[in-house]
Formats: structure tokens, sequence, C-alpha cells
């Protein structure tokens, strides 16, 4: 039995509802009563939900139940119990008044068959049991699929942005579930790779370089060093004059100095003045004599091709390395100081062994030995590596666009990689899910108690064929309706085009049937069709305002249908919003207090969305005291205060409105509507025309919101209201006074 229910949320008004502490649980009998419009129906829609955990409308729907047990129940999965429901949707689905027609009801014929039935039963409750564990393996596989999905939606994000620097709005979930496919094992790389993969696949093609080149130098360096060697020891005879060999640089000036002398056949000192003798000459000459200048030139010459080679190893230069791919700059920079360190180095042995040589011009009279020559080994090899990380640069620029598509590949595979075994865990749980669905649907193969969901549904389909009879259920609808109704103008008959009856007047299809007339069909189907195939004293039914439309006599006979038809179920829910009615429900259950528990379904409202949420209450004591509606309307009337605020003053128009037209009704017996009615009353004209404003205009559903003037103007047309009873119908009103008072 259903105890309570202690959260809903998403279901129209009932967006965050939970039990109230100080409700008593359900019991037997359950009556709920509330105005139109408050949530009564939208209350049985969640308890039809019972019957399979969900309902279409509501897909978001959220709700928990407490049955006697202490047990809860939640969305998702049936209740257990099974729950016929009549409301608005059940009449929508079984009765067709636009075309004059309603489903069949089957019933079960004879105790011949009680084998037959027992098996249905036995069916009925596997079927239950079946679509339970159904929606809960489909469920499992639908919440392990979309963790599956959820996983290569996110690496896809990932893998977009690690193969190309940035997100890849082309590479999605679709593509990264291919490729995980053609993975037989993880394939993860080592950060240093994956970091290095990356930077390479965010770059842009990079135009080659050319590779620095020492081609010839090595040999003209051997070539010079091997003259150099040979020169050094070469010596020249000549007169010394021992002052120009202890000063090599007057040496040279004077050199210098006698060569002009020549050239211009001076015979003065251009610096002093002076007459120069021609033994001094001769002394010089002697001093400077021509093999000595040759061996000069040839000095010369050497230190001309020392030049050419320090010009060629200067040249070698290595690029910036941002002109590189990045991958590569590391090394490139590694290379390049080195290179760079190298050369400087053997500049500097150059520079040293070019002064060697220059020297040689002061000391052409002495030998000389080479000390410190030039060795580029090193600086060759300097120049390999980095020319080698130049080749690798130009190599990736020829084979960029395929060298990129493999290096996204193995970038692409590293990070599908970290989800392998997560994703072949959710594989695993899909595949168990799926065989269970199978065999839910399908069957074992020669396994009696498990021969699948659809065979299961045409073997109860198969049995109620046998113990059942349309034509019974349909004589025993017109047996109802005409018991109902007083009168057999309205009849059912059984459909030959399809599964379901004919709705007819004097045998012709019944056309413009009022509202209390398809209230009563209605109500009829649903209390036949509870003998079929549903075991009422195990079962839950639920009632929603089955008087809608009929008149005084009709309400009577519904109720006494009711009565008879629900007395002995498991739990009863009965929701109205009429009051005769509440009335005679209440009567019936004044000897089951006991089993019986009294709700009141009503509003709170929030002024800042201009929104309703429905709760669960306390039925008002005054629902039991008064006798008839028209003492409980004047009653709430009478009472009312405000305490300023919209919800307060709401469902007064309504109230304000039923109260003014029941009043009216026996005050003014006349053929007309309220305002004509209204004209007739001796009163104040402009307070009768703001009282027919009030309850007229404010108790309709505009679609505009809240007015926040429903309050002041509630205060004053329920004082005009009392004031107009009062001085119209002073005795009455004093009458109605002391019963509420």
């Amino acid at each position: 039995m259903l105890k309570k229910i202690t959260k809903i949320k998403h279901l129209g008004l009932y967006d965050n509802y939970t039990w109230g502490g100080s409700l008593p649980d359900f019991k037997q009998y359950n009556v709920i009563y509330g105005w139109n419009g408050t949530g009564k129906t939208t209350l049985s829609r969640l308890l039809q939900a019972l019957n399979n955990g969900n309902n279409p409308e509501f897909p978001l729907l959220e709700y928990s139940v407490q049955d006697d047990r202490g047990n809860s129940h939640t969305q998702g999965v049936s209740y257990g119990t099974p729950v016929r429901v009549f409301n608005s949707d059940f009449i929508d689905d079984n009765v067709n008044f636009d075309e004059q027609k309603s489903k069949a009801i089957t019933v079960v014929l004879g105790e011949e068959n009680k084998e037959i039935i027992e098996q249905i039963k036995a069916d009925e409750k596997k079927l239950e049991e079946t679509n339970r564990d159904l929606n809960i393996a489909t469920k499992n596989k639908e919440s392990a699929t979309n963790s599956r999905n959820s996983k290569f939606t996110d690496i896809a994000k990932t893998v977009g942005q690690g193969i190309k620097g940035e997100a890849l709005r082309t590479y999605k979930r679709p593509q990264a579930e291919s490729e995980f496919k053609t993975l037989s094992s993880k394939e993860l790389l080592d950060n240093a790779t994956l970091d290095t993969l990356s930077k390479s696949v965010a770059q842009d093609v990079l135009p080659k370089e050319a590779e620095l080149s020492l081609t010839d130098t090595p040999d003209q360096l051997d070539a010079i060093i091997a003259d150099v060697k040979p020169l050094l020891a070469k010596t020249v005879e000549a007169v010394v004059i021992e002052r120009l060999k202890q000063n090599p640089d007057i040496a040279a000036w004077v050199e210098t100095g006698l060569d002009l002398y020549e050239t211009h056949s001076s015979e003065t000192c251009d610096f002093c003045g002076q007459h120069i003798e021609t033994k001094r000459i001769t002394e010089l000459t002697a001093h400077f004599n021509e093999a000595d200048g040759k061996l000069k030139d040839e000095i010369d010459g050497i230190l001309e091709r020392l030049r050419a080679v320090y010009a060629a190893i200067d040249g070698v230069k290595p690029i910036d390395k941002t002109r590189l791919y990045q991958e590569l700059r590391a090394d490139y920079e590694t290379a390049s100081n080195s290179l760079t360190e190298q050369r400087d180095l053997v500049l500097t042995t150059i520079t040293d062994f070019a002064k060697l040589v220059e020297e040689k011009k002061q000391h052409t009279t002495e030998k000389m030995h080479v000390t410190g020559e030039p060795v580029l080994s090193e600086l060759l090899s300097c120049v390999t590596q980095l020319n080698a990380v130049i080749a690798k640069h130009n190599e990736k620029t020829v084979n960029f666009e395929e060298q990129r598509k493999t290096d996204s590949k193995r970038i692409e595979r590293h990070y599908l990689s970290t989800i392998y075994d997560e994703v072949k865990e959710f594989d695993g749980k899909i595949k168990t899910d799926e065989d269970e669905i199978a065999k839910l649907t399908d069957g074992i193969e020669g396994d009696d108690e498990n021969i699948g969901l659809a065979k299961l549904k045409k073997r109860i389909e198969k049995n109620k064929a046998i113990i059942s009879s349309k034509h019974k259920a349909c004589g025993l609808l017109n047996d109802q309706i005409k018991t109902f109704l007083g009168h057999g103008e309205i009849t059912f008959d059984v459909s030959e085009d399809d599964d379901g009856y004919k709705i007819l007047r004097h045998d012709k299809p019944a056309k413009s049937l009022s509202e209390g007339e398809r209230t009563a069909i209605a109500f009829v189907f649903f209390i036949t069709q509870l003998s079929d195939g549903f075991d009422i004293k195990s079962g839950i039914v639920v009632i929603d305002d089955p008087v809608s439309s009929l008149d005084a006599n009709s309400q009577f006979q519904a109720f006494s249908f009711l009565r008879n038809a629900t007395m002995d179920a498991k739990q009863l829910f009965l929701l109205t919003h009429n009051f005769d009615f509440l009335k005679l429900v209440l009567y019936w259950l004044q000897r089951n207090k006991k089993n019986r528990s009294l709700y009141m379904v009503k509003n709170t409202f929030s002024t800042t969305d201009n929104s309703r949420t429905a709760y669960i209450d306390l039925i008002d004591p005054a629902l039991e005291k008064f006798e008839s509606e028209y003492q409980y309307l004047f009653n709430i009337v009478y009472h009312y205060e405000s305490d300023g605020t919209i919800e307060n003053a709401y469902k007064m128009p309504n109230i304000a409105r039923k109260l003014l037209e029941s009043f009216l009704m026996f005050r003014v017996p006349k053929n007309c509507d309220t305002y004509g009615r209204l004209k007739e009353l001796d009163f104040d004209d402009k307070k009768k025309t703001a009282i027919y404003k009030f309850t007229n205009d404010q108790s309709h559903i505009t679609g505009s919101g809240f007015d926040p003037s429903l309050v002041p103007e509630t205060q004053k047309c329920v004082k005009y209201l009392l004031e107009m009873m009062e001085a119209t119908f002073k005795e009455h009103y004093d009458f109605l006074v002391e019963a509420v008072s």
C-alpha cells in the first residue's frame, strides 16, 4: 500500500514538492479536495506513472514514494502494484466522442477457465517483472552508452586540440570511435615525445635552409701551414745595422723610406732636410738587400692567403634558430653554440699564426719555427653536427604534410589510449546489458520459464481470447449506462471494423452528446473496465472528478457506482473539486475514519516570475463542518482577512463569483444571466459594478500574469459583496452569519 509521496520534481505545478511533516500517511481510502486548476489531475498523472515509472508528457519527471513496508520507489521502475486511473487522460485514450466510439473491454467468463486465468495472472506478473528488468537493463545500457559517448566526446576535443594546437571543429566523436576500433592495445607516449610531436604538428611549413660549407678551406689552410714552415726557417745574408735590428719598427720605417728615396731620386732627407750621403745609402741597401725583399714578398703572400682563410671561416655563421621547426631548435641551438665557440677559437689561432708569420719580416736573417698552428677538425665536426640538424629541417619541409599526418596520428592514438581501459569496461557492461535485453525480449531457447517478452504477450493475448468476450463486456456496459442515466437511449454496440465499441443514441451514432452524458459514458466505461483483468483487491484505483458537468441526481448515481465498484479496493484515491460530491464521500467514509485520510491541494505563488506551485495539505476542517458548498463559500468570504499578498487574495475572485451566483439564483429567481439578476437588486450601482467586474474578470485566466491590484481590489469587493447580501436579504444574511460564527 502507498503511504506517502516523499518527492516530486518536474511535474507541472509540482516542481519541487516534498511531503509535509505533519501530513498523515495515506490509508485505504484517501480523499483529495481542491479548486479547479490547483493540480489534482496532475497528481493523478503521477499515480498513473507508478505503473511503469514514467510519464511521456513529463520526460524529466523525478519522484519518490514510500510503501507501507518503508520501501522507497523512484522513477524508471514500476511500483509493483497495478494502478487504474480515471481522469481526462483516460477519457482521451479510451473514448472518442467525436467519432462516437470507444476501445473494447475484456471480461472473464466461467469457472471452467480457472487454470487459464491462473496462467494469465502468472504471465502478467512475469510480464511486469520482465518489463521492469528490461527497463532496468535498458537504462543501464543507456547509462553505460551515454558514459562511453561522453568519454569519446571529451577525448575528441582533446585530440582536436592536440593535433592542430587549437580546437579542430571537424574532429568529432564518430572519428574518435572509428579510430579507437583500430587499437589492439594502448599506444601511450611519454611526456617528452608527446610534447615534441605536439609542437611539431602545431607549426606551419617552413622554407628549406642552406647548409654551412667550408669545402676548400681545410686544404687551403693545410697548404699555408706547409708553406709557412720552410719560410720561417729561411734566412737572408745582409749587413746588419744593429739599431735597425734592435728596433723592427724603425727598420720598417727606414726600409719604406729607402724605397721612396730610390723612387723619387731624392738627395736630401724629407724628414730632416739634410743631405743623404752615398755611404749611408750603401749601408742601408746592404741591410735591406734583394733576397730580403723577396722573402718579405713571400711572407706577404702567405698573409694574404691567411686573410682569405680567416674570412672564409669568419663567414661560417649559424642562422637564427627561429627559422627552423620548433622541435629542432634545442638541438640546433646546442650545435650552433658549439660551432660559434669553436669558430672563434680557430679565428684566434689563425690570428696568432698570422702574427708569427708577420714577425718573420723582422727576422729575415734568423731561423724561426712554427708554434700553435691552426687546427680545423673540431670546427668541421661542429659544422657537420649543425648541418645534420638543418638536413632534418629540410627533410621535414620536403615531407611536411606526410610527417604531420604521421605525428597527428600518433598523438590521436595516444589520447585514445588514455581512455582505453574505461571504454573496454563500458563495452563489457553494454554487452552484458545487450545480452540481458536480448534474453528478456527473445527468451532462451528451450526454457519455458524465459520465453521472452513478445511470446509472453502473445500467450497472454491468446489465453484472454479463450476466456473472454467483447460482446459480454458490451452487454455489461449497456446495463451500467442504462442504470446510470435512468434510460436506454444511449447504448454501446460491438464494432466489427475495429477492436472497440460504437456509441449510439437510438441505434444511430450518438452525436451532440452533452457534457454530462460524456462524463457519464466515460465514468461507466471506467467502472466496467475495472473487471478487465484487474484484481481490485490487490490494486490501486484513482478517480479524478468523476462528476464533472453532472446534475445533482447524476452525481448521486455516480457516487453510488463509485462506492459499489471501489469499496473493496486495496487502496482508493478520490480527487474532486465538487463540494456536494465531497460531502457524499465523507458521509460514506464516516464509519471508516481509521482507514481514511483527507487532504486538500493548495497553491503557493511567486510574484517574481508569476508562477504557481502545488502542494498537498490537510483538508480544511470547514469542508467537513458545513452541510452545503454555499455555507462553505460564505464562511470563506465572511472570514477573509488580507495579509497583503497575492497568494492570499488569488482564490477569492473565484470563490466570490460562486457565492454571488448561488445567492442570486434564489434571491432573483429570474431567467437571465448573473449581470441581469444583479441589476434587479436595490443596491449602490457603483458597488454592484465593482462586484460584477471583480467576480467576472478576476476569476478567469488572462494569461497576463498576476495583477498587483488584485490585493486591494479583493479587500474592497469582498466587503461590497457582504454589504450587498446584508442590505438585500438581511434575515438570510443573519442566518448565514450565525451558521459560520
